[in-house]
């Protein structure tokens, strides 16, 4: 199903307020360097920046983590999905949502039920709270933020076939998480490569590459 650009909507749940935030239509369709999407409570903010090679980055605030994850993919992937969602992987819960409104908004209340199963509201603002009084150089979820963009950037490569080993008619593609590392192999010849979950010159050409070859 492909999107046009002004039925594209994106939302995300402010952790402050607890309001579901949803964003103008044609968010995408904007040439804008960044584009920010600010709570009515003005204690929360979701940043989309353009990026190269035809991606954007996501900058989305977190129920749960005292930092924002970030997320980069493909312009045309998001505008090909009827839904997106975008998870936390510390709680596993999605925390952001991107595609037609109608199915946006179902997701986000799909989403509100089944966190309030799992946790009520005097709890989440202890979360936020205690989030709130973390030192900024801490970096508790820095390698999760790393693992989240390093995980959306091989699955979008791994959707488009720009992921390439030795195998003549394709390979099969496992992703791997493991300590501080996500390693990518091919279950058919054995082809890997592995990245490290932190900013370093391999996961930045990474986030900015059209396809990559395992070794």
């Amino acid at each position: 199903m492909a999107l046009r650009p002004q039925d594209t909507v994106v939302s995300y749940r402010c952790p402050a307020c607890g309001k579901s935030v949803v964003s103008v239509t044609g968010v995408f369709a904007l040439t804008g360097d960044m584009i920010k999407l600010k709570c009515s409570c003005g204690e929360s903010e979701l940043l989309i920046k353009q990026e190269g090679a035809g991606k954007v980055r996501l900058i989305v605030p977190c129920l749960f983590c005292a930092k924002p994850h970030q997320y980069v993919i493909a312009k045309d992937l998001l505008m090909s999905r009827e839904i997106f969602e975008f998870p936390c992987n510390f709680s596993g819960v999605s925390i952001c949502f991107s595609g037609a409104k109608g199915a946006v908004l179902k997701a986000a209340e799909e989403s509100d039920k089944r966190l309030s199963e799992l946790i009520d509201d005097t709890e989440l603002a202890e979360i936020y709270a205690q989030n709130q009084g973390l030192e900024e150089d801490e970096g508790l979820y820095n390698d999760e933020h790393v693992r989240d963009m390093i995980l959306f950037v091989l699955g979008d490569l791994c959707e488009e076939g720009k992921i390439e080993c030795d195998c003549r008619e394709g390979g099969d593609f496992l992703v791997e998480n493991e300590i501080g590392k996500v390693r990518i192999m091919c279950k058919k010849c054995g082809k890997r490569r592995e990245y490290f979950c932190s900013e370093n010159m391999e996961t930045r050409d990474l986030f900015d590459a059209v396809k990559i070859k395992l070794n």
